[in-house]
């Protein structure tokens, strides 16, 4: 910044205050687009401006209706400021000084500092600003603040200040998601219903300190069965949450009634001295995962999509069988995410007895059934600010599927014997190993809800169709399990390896990582895996008797066993594929799928 020309810059508080991005000038007014925003009737909206120019700092009145006075003298022109100048705006009184430390030693005053090495300063007097007792309060808040047990304890006591020192009727305390949107955090009275104004929020922000606008507020009129919200005129006030190491947050407040410029310098006084208490714990940084194994063509498309949808807020629905890694694939879109640094939470929906499914989903109040000691927070809750992976999302019983759809569209959710709903800010990937359309079209998942998770859909084929993955994946499990067991990962000879890669792997990645642990567990040393090292069930029986282990392999009598029942099906439903489907218990998309994979000819070959 070059030192020839001065410039402004904006501080607030006693002596060091918090400071604001600097300009080149200052404009005064009742206005919110105001630099230094005064509410009081005397002052315009846009009433006066401070200006770095050659020949010093200037004070320029804008046509106001009271005028800007300069020690007692009426304004008419542009005028240069001398030292201890006293500048009147309606009932402030401004006073300019070059010497920024007889500034900064003023306790309790509101100062503005123009200059890049501090040419100009400007500080209202303090009678315009919260008195001892004010300034007294902030302290303490901090200080108890500084003392809560928790960040939610330091937000309840800042929310049950602003609302008493301010006198407000509403306090909503909002923090940022990782997206940078709003979030309702605190609020008071219980239940407080607000209307949120994201221009103010930024405004307050990019101003650094407490602003105030009229405008339409929802009120919640409540009895004992019922609330109703009206609109109504309102004063609602913005004060930043920012501290040292960035902005937390905002402070919105509201009354029928307009805030002064003294309540206005509370709040941001307030706001500034807690927020260092509500940013969230340091979260440590997450061990390092291994990135996917992506050796095959389907499984590298996988990922590339999952990386792809990982920034944005979209729902993902992984679909594939029991294994196949979905909850890899689920972790990796979280990891990539901008929720990174937030939980990472997985539920799997099929292993919760039906029972208590509602109440690990959305969490329940104490006493809100038999054996509910204590309040218990849901998977949404305990994932809010990061991902929750709801695995096999298809066993849900479709009562339940009824209170996930409202969860998923409005992001509110209702505790078992709760009375009010709470927000939660949590990004969804389900998975399931079932065809979700099937089981719409019988009855058992409800069509809207699948919609609704059927937004970007990855579909994972079986470890049997991935055999590019094979190798690389008997490598990293073989070195997973070895490190477990304190041993150094032993390699797997060409013979065992052609017996992996030829076998059909029902059990897909889940049952290939049962068998590598199964072959070191029971093996002396740390020599090579072998063919006798594997399970029995990897290899196939012996031919004529003297035929070696692994000449067919049981991927290859499976596939012979079930070319055999798919021609038998076929035969007896008289090539009606529908029947045959049926009878074998697969969908006819996969019937025509095996037909062609086993290149049957049911007809020519129940000719022959």
């Amino acid at each position: 910044m070059s030192t020839s020309t001065p410039r402004l810059a904006v501080l607030f508080g006693p002596r060091r205050g918090v400071t604001r991005d600097v300009h080149q000038r200052v404009l005064v007014g009742r206005g919110v687009e105001a630099d230094l925003q005064l509410i009081d009737e005397k002052v315009s909206r846009e009433h006066c401006v401070f200006e770095a120019q050659d020949s010093g700092v200037v004070v320029r009145d804008l046509g106001s209706r009271n005028g800007t006075w300069v020690n007692g003298e009426r304004l008419h022109g542009p005028r240069v400021l001398a030292a201890n100048d006293t500048v009147g705006i309606g009932e402030t009184l401004v006073v300019y000084s070059p010497d920024v430390e007889a500034l900064l030693a003023r306790d309790g005053d509101s100062t503005l500092i123009m200059s890049s090495a501090t040419k100009l300063g400007l500080t209202t007097s303090a009678a315009e600003l919260p008195g001892a007792d004010a300034w007294a309060q902030a302290g303490k808040l901090m200080l108890e603040s500084a003392l809560a047990a928790n960040r939610d304890e330091a937000a309840q006591k800042l929310a049950r200040a602003v609302l008493a020192g301010l006198t407000c009727d509403e306090v909503l305390l909002c923090t940022r998601t990782a997206e940078g949107a709003l979030r309702p955090w605190v609020g008071l009275p219980a239940g407080v219903v607000m209307s949120i104004n994201p221009a103010l929020a930024e405004l307050a922000v990019k101003q650094q300190r407490a602003v105030s606008v009229e405008e339409a507020q929802a009120r919640a009129l409540r009895d004992e069965h019922t609330t109703r919200v009206t609109s109504r005129r309102a004063f609602v006030l913005c004060a930043p949450l920012v501290s040292p190491a960035g902005t937390v947050g905002v402070v919105f407040a509201a009354r029928s009634t307009p805030f002064d410029s003294k309540e206005l310098a509370l709040a941001t006084v307030l706001a500034t001295a807690v927020a260092p208490s509500l940013r969230a714990a340091p979260v440590s940084a997450p061990p390092a995962r291994e990135e996917l194994v992506a050796e095959s063509p389907s499984m590298k498309e996988a990922v590339r999509i999952a990386r792809q949808v990982a920034p944005t807020t979209s729902t993902v629905l992984l679909s594939g069988e029991s294994g196949t890694g979905k909850e890899e694939l689920a972790s990796l879109i979280h990891r990539s995410s901008k929720r990174a640094q937030g939980p990472f939470v997985a539920l799997n929906c099929g292993a919760i007895p039906r029972e208590l499914a509602e109440s690990e989903l959305f969490g329940h109040e104490k006493g809100a059934f038999t054996g509910a000691n204590q309040q218990h927070a849901g998977v949404f809750e305990r994932a809010d600010g990061g991902t929750l992976f709801l695995d096999e999302v298809g066993e849900l019983p479709l009562e339940l599927q009824v209170k996930l759809l409202r969860v998923l569209q409005e992001r509110l959710v209702m505790r078992v014997g709760g009375r009010a709903p709470s927000t939660v800010d949590a990004r969804i990937v389900c998975a399931t190993n079932r065809d979700l359309e099937r089981e719409v079209s019988a009855g058992r998942f409800r069509a809207d809800l699948y919609w609704r998770l059927n937004v970007v859909r990855i579909s994972l084929e079986p470890l049997r169709k991935r055999v590019e993955d094979l190798p690389a994946l008997t490598t990293r499990l073989l070195a997973r399990h070895a490190a477990a067991l304190g041993r150094r990962p032993p390699e797997v000879s060409p013979e065992a390896l052609q017996v992996l890669c030829g076998y059909s792997w029902p059990g897909n990645v889940r049952q290939l990582a049962n068998a590598l642990e199964r072959a070191l567990v029971l093996k002396s040393d740390d020599s090579a895996v072998t063919l006798s090292d594997l399970p029995p069930e990897l290899l196939a029986p012996s031919e004529g008797g003297d035929a070696p282990p692994g000449k067919r392999t049981l991927a290859e009598l499976i596939a012979t066993l079930e070319r055999e029942q798919i021609l038998l099906a076929m035969k007896r439903a008289r090539g009606v594929k529908a029947q045959a489907s049926e009878a074998l218990g697969i969908s006819r998309p996969t019937l025509d799928r095996k037909l062609e994979e086993y290149k049957i000819d049911w007809l020519a070959e129940a000719v022959s």
